[in-house]
């Protein structure tokens, strides 16, 4: 009998913990963090929930239906209007609440024009230079032949920023490599970033065999490799990747100085199988003539910059604006993914399976299936090099391809689109 209580107990918990997490995917996950409202028009939004809203904002920018203590069972209606009352930012938090008295979630509701973009879905080579030199990781110096030791070790750590060594202004890993060999054993102050915040450490440089002083650090300043050009605006700005360019060692994102985009010219292509993510491998012209853009900003949601006025891989002629989508009005279903081979601008079918409104998902807020035989055939599916390419459906582009499923190359992840337009926020 005891031991039967127990069972009933240890089941009783594991009944409260699902209970817990499907309410947590079903009743919160499922409300977006913020709304985006286009200026006059209404939404409809179907959360299949015993809701009710409430603007804490008095003007009436923004108008709820269902704004009452009676929940609406079915859908809440939104209203979006263009007025002088509005806010500079256009920002007002909607409360909602479960059955009209309990708080559920606060959702940002913000009032956006409409926007329109090129979708590019061209290759492009990337490099990017770190804000001072990244610590990439420790190591020991040898400096007997039977002794080794790390000055570094319980001083610096990977992923912080070395900025300055002795006052000096570093910017490439030679330059931290060189000062510290010029120390001659004496103590060198390095003025690093850890976690944004700026501190000064001191460390003595060891000997090692070859009669070269060092500290036992690894050291990087640079990444570059191949991703997609998802979008250009039409004042010149580009997002690409949906993702951003984090360290390899680190798993870090890299705080960037600078940055360009460059054309690349694609020599192979190898087909993702389960298990193996494909990629694609070109041959990168890091050369002023061959650079298409500046990148500025790297963030988790992709990389953002200008193009160049006389960039030539990107022919306005040929591609079209689309409207973009804002996630309310993507659908479960047929959509299409736009990747450039060649000088030929395709569009692969492609299926949305799966929509998370939550912005806890970040860049992957979609969950996509290629169904393209072509592609298939081709690719097997999403491939390393395919970040960044743009998803289209009913006549608007709705997102960006992020991520790969190692052990199905054919699904994959995505972006909304309003997340890279809205990367800053």
């Amino acid at each position: 009998m005891k031991k039967y209580k127990i069972c009933l107990y240890i089941a009783f918990i594991c009944l409260v913990c699902m209970s817990i997490v499907l309410f947590e995917y079903l009743f919160y996950r499922q409300i977006p963090d913020v709304i985006y409202l286009k200026d006059g028009t209404e939404e409809k939004f179907e959360f299949a929930l015993p809701v009710t809203g409430e603007i804490t904002e008095d003007v009436p920018a923004v108008e709820t239906f269902g704004n009452t203590q009676m929940p609406l069972n079915e859908n809440m209606e939104l209203t979006a209007y263009q007025n002088q009352y509005r806010t500079e930012q256009g920002q007002y938090i909607w409360k909602i609440k479960l059955f009209g008295m309990f708080p559920l979630k606060d959702v940002r509701l913000e009032v956006v024009e409409d926007k329109y973009v090129y979708p590019i879905g061209c290759p492009v080579g990337i490099y990017v230079k770190s804000e001072g030199v990244l610590v990439a990781g420790l190591g020991n110096v040898k400096t007997t032949p039977t002794t080794e030791e790390c000055p570094c070790n319980h001083i610096l750590q990977a992923g912080d920023y070395i900025l300055e060594v002795n006052g000096q202004t570093v910017s490439l890993k030679n330059d931290v490599i060189n000062l510290v060999r010029e120390s001659q054993g004496n103590p060198v102050v390095l003025t690093i970033r850890r976690n944004g915040e700026i501190s000064q450490v001191e460390v003595v440089p060891v000997l090692n065999l070859e009669g070269v002083f060092q500290i036992g650090v690894w050291v990087r300043d640079s990444a570059q490799g191949i991703g997609t050009l998802t979008y250009v605006d039409e004042e010149g700005g580009f997002g690409a990747l949906g993702h951003g360019i984090n360290d390899i060692d680190t798993a870090k994102l890299l705080n960037i100085d600078y940055g360009g985009l460059y054309e690349t010219e694609i020599v192979s292509v190898k087909k993702g199988t389960t298990g193996e993510p494909g990629e694609i491998s070109g041959v990168i012209r890091f050369l002023d003539s061959a650079k298409i853009g500046s990148i500025e900003n790297n963030t988790a949601n992709g990389i953002y910059g200008k193009t160049l006025e006389n960039e030539t891989v990107v022919d306005y002629e040929a591609i079209e604006k689309y409207p973009v989508a804002l996630k309310q009005e993507i659908r479960l279903g047929d959509a299409q993914m736009a990747f450039m081979s060649g000088d030929d601008w395709n569009l692969y079918d492609i299926e949305i399976t799966n929509i998370d409104y939550s912005q806890s998902e970040g860049n992957r807020g979609l969950v996509i299936k290629v169904t393209d035989p072509e592609l298939i055939d081709k690719t097997g599916g999403i491939i390393q090099g395919m970040s960044g390419s743009p998803i289209l459906q009913d006549g608007k582009i709705i997102g960006a391809v992020t991520h790969v499923f190692v052990n199905d190359p054919t699904k994959g992840y995505g972006i909304f689109l309003e997340s890279m337009l809205n990367h800053g926020n």
